[in-house]
């Protein structure tokens, strides 16, 4: 049977860490399976799913570079990949359960089931549903809604039963029927809830495999009972355990570090998050410090998993995104830093940028403030300023003013050479530091002969000339000194 995968995220928030981790080990266990990875939307919350986060959710999914072969945005067999979309079958589903005798309708209202939920919290008991319209007949349950009263529909979990599985994570796992309680399937409203729309999805849509988080862990026995019910043959079922923080709680869409968006929008590369991804809870059989998607790929299996929660460790993912930025060819080290640097003039030569500072870079947004600098220098920070106001600094601006006016042809290495020879017998440490700050308004920086190379011989000299007349000293120096 060919495998076929789903994720099917929430659209209430953007893509966190723990969703992406989802999303990452569906997308392997399909493509190396040679299967097929469906992208379905759940937006059947109305009040908290918004169509900016399901363009926000896809387009994190994009940058990842998890294609899907079904979605809402391409089609499909199996259309439509909203679950806002597919009540219909929700419907059909829910009748063909009545024919089955296997759901009730329940007249309960909210204020009281609310009720029971809070004496059960406050004994220490799981919430479960008391049974209260379970027990009404037939005749009653179809007089009152002939009557207009408005009826939920629960699911009559068979007594006495056992529900298990063998989970491809956790091995096997078990629900006693009383730990389950007749769960609701349809709002009074007409609205399918979660195990209902999920089951009817899936089963329409031929998923083979639900690989999902442990927070899903509960709804399997449930989902299962449906399956049992409708008679139809359920998926295999893997659970994920739950990414935390440093905190040791979850990561989520409203908590935690770890937002897809802030990511991609910080400078990681999307190698470097899928290589951090798959490092959470997986383990590389080679121990690779560093592994790109193919070797992904080539090595991924589900038995590797640990049923242990992974712990995200934001200095991991940095380090992670050191390894494959300096890896990058200069090409695509270029196009990663472009989108995070300022409006750049047609002098800016980006190749030879981005070479200049990959070896200072853990992010592609760090290379913004040297970029800046190049471009248009802000005003001297107050260490520029004392560097610049010491004697030997400002003759050093002086010098390095004449060394590049002189230089034809100019070249960065070669007009360093040549005022470091002009320095000479001189505390060169102590006085370049202002030539830096003269050119880039800061002491520290890229090395000189790379900024030279990269401002050219005029603007160079424009910034030296500037900085050598507000310091007082505008005639060259002499031989003598």
């Amino acid at each position: 049977m060919t495998e076929r995968l789903r994720f099917s995220p929430s659209p209430s928030g953007g893509l966190h860490m723990g969703g992406a981790r989802t999303a990452l080990f569906d997308w392997l266990v399909a493509r190396r399976a040679r299967g097929s990875f469906l992208l379905r939307i759940e937006d059947t919350d109305r009040t908290r799913s918004t169509a900016a986060a399901e363009a926000a959710i896809l387009a994190d999914l994009s940058w990842l570079g998890l294609d899907w072969d079904e979605g809402p945005d391409i089609g499909g067999p199996h259309a439509p990949y909203r679950q806002s979309e597919r009540a219909e079958l929700y419907e059909r589903t829910l009748l063909e359960l009545r024919a089955a005798g296997a759901t009730y309708p329940c007249f309960c209202p909210p204020e009281l089931l609310e009720r029971q939920r809070a004496e059960d919290e406050a004994a220490r008991r799981p919430p479960r549903y008391r049974g209260t319209c379970r027990v009404l007949s037939a005749r009653e349950a179809r007089g009152r809604i002939e009557a207009g009263e408005a009826a939920a529909w629960r699911f009559a979990v068979p007594e006495g039963r056992t529900v298990e599985w063998v989970d491809g994570v956790h091995g096997r796992i078990a629900f006693a029927a009383a730990d389950i309680g007749d769960f609701l399937l349809v709002r009074s409203d007409g609205r399918a809830l979660y195990d209902l729309a999920c089951v009817s999805d899936d089963a329409a849509m031929r998923v083979t495999l639900v690989l999902r988080g442990d927070d899903h862990v509960p709804n399997t026995p449930r989902q299962l009972l449906l399956y049992e019910a409708l008679g139809r043959t359920p998926p295999a079922f893997a659970h994920l355990p739950l990414v935390i923080g440093a905190d040791g709680a979850p990561l989520s869409k409203s908590a935690g570090d770890g937002g897809i968006g802030e990511l991609r929008g910080a400078g990681y590369l999307p190698e470097a998050v899928i290589d951090h991804l798959a490092r959470l809870g997986w383990s590389d059989p080679l121990d690779r410090p560093a592994l790109t998607r193919d070797e992904l790929l080539a090595t991924f299996e589900l038995a590797r998993i640990s049923p242990a929660p992974p712990r995200h460790d934001p200095s991991r993912l940095r380090a992670l995104n050191v390894l494959h930025l300096r890896a990058l060819p200069p090409s695509r080290l270029a196009a990663a830093i472009r989108p995070h640097l300022p409006p750049l003039p047609g002098w800016f030569d980006l190749g030879a940028f981005a070479e200049a500072v990959r070896g200072e870079l853990e992010v592609a947004s760090d290379a913004r403030d040297q970029a800046e600098r190049l471009v248009s220098p802000p005003p001297a920070d107050e260490e520029a300023r004392r560097a610049l106001a010491q004697e030997r600094g400002a003759h050093a601006v002086r010098d390095a003013r004449d060394v590049v006016a002189a230089a034809s042809p100019f070249e960065g290495e070669a007009a360093f050479r040549a005022l470091r020879e002009r320095l000479a017998g001189e505390d060169a440490r102590r006085a370049l530091p202002a030539v830096r700050a003269a050119l880039t308004g800061r002491v520290h920086g890229l090395p000189l002969p790379v900024v030279f190379s990269l401002l050219g011989k005029g603007r160079s000299l424009e910034r030296l000339t500037r900085a050598a007349a507000a310091a007082g000293i505008d005639s060259p120096r002499d031989g003598n000194g």
